[in-house]
């Protein structure tokens, strides 16, 4: 039945349409995410940013353990079945990251923008993304089915515990300790080489945010045009320190984790008080 449906759709095939999938496929890449957080955090809300990198790793930890657990095969290599962009699919199967992956992302999106166009268009790119994943055959219909539904757990997840933090906030304590233990115990769950990078991220992403919050206190300045080139600049060290990181640190434990770890504090800590110090970014009045 799964390959009969990967058949009828691919059955559409042309060379244009191969290249707008491999487009929209690209969306739900890490890379996309790398370079659009960052944007996000720096040019429009530091709280917006740091949440959607926060739910964003949790959400791909899951997915890696997910997929070590029920190590189910792709359709790469089915009789009858054509596979294109074979680079974006170097794991297993099941769930499908990029389809558990857009609905984090555009589904969170979603919930702060808050208007209906918004609605429309994350829930577009989500059935685009994971449409592309079928016919470039990479994935069943019961992965992106399974990324889709898990993703959207997880958008429900992150708005219910940020409502609740709203109306009981943490201490600087609290939140500290939660940014370094909750990580270190998901560890313990799933210490692979894919979930020891999201731990690490996920470890440096929210320590050095809560650092930065208490201490720097870094806002953003009043126009959007003075926020673009120091969002620029920022996507930019993201970019660059992560292929730096990869080339001169080993890519076995723990250093995958540390590698990760650096770059998240880069993005949430060392960037925004560069930033302040240049005085290109105001410090919270």
């Amino acid at each position: 039945m799964q390959k009969d449906i990967l058949i009828w759709i691919q059955g559409f095939a042309a060379s244009w349409l191969d290249t707008l999938m491999i487009a929209f496929s690209f969306v739900g890449d890490e890379e996309f995410y790398v370079a659009t957080v960052p944007l996000i955090y720096y040019l429009i809300s530091k709280r917006v940013g740091v949440r959607l990198a926060i739910v964003l790793s949790l959400s791909t930890f899951v997915n890696y353990a997910l997929k070590f657990f029920f190590n189910a095969p792709r359709p790469i290599g089915v009789d009858g079945i054509r596979s294109l962009y074979t680079e974006s699919a170097p794991s297993m199967s099941f769930p499908s990251g990029h389809a558990q992956g857009s609905a984090t992302y555009w589904g969170y999106l979603a919930t702060q923008v808050k208007k209906p166009w918004f609605f429309a268009l994350a829930g577009v790119m989500m059935l685009l993304i994971m449409l592309s994943r079928l016919y470039l055959g990479v994935h069943w219909p019961i992965d992106v089915a399974a990324g889709l539904l898990f993703g959207l757990v997880f958008v429900a997840g992150i708005v219910w515990v940020d409502g609740r933090l709203m109306e009981r906030p943490l201490s600087f304590g609290v939140k500290l300790t939660l940014g370094i233990v909750l990580p270190l115990l998901l560890l313990f769950v799933y210490h692979e080489p894919d979930g020891r990078k999201m731990i690490g991220f996920l470890l440096g992403c929210w320590s050095g945010y809560v650092l930065e919050s208490h201490t720097l206190r870094m806002a953003l300045p009043e126009s959007i045009w003075k926020r673009i080139l120091p969002t620029a600049v920022a996507i930019a060290i993201v970019f660059g320190l992560r292929a730096l990181l990869k080339e001169v640190l080993p890519t076995d434990a723990p250093w995958d984790l540390v590698r990760y770890l650096l770059i998240g504090v880069t993005a949430t800590l060392a960037v925004p008080w560069l930033f302040v110090k240049l005085r290109w970014y105001p410090r919270e009045k």
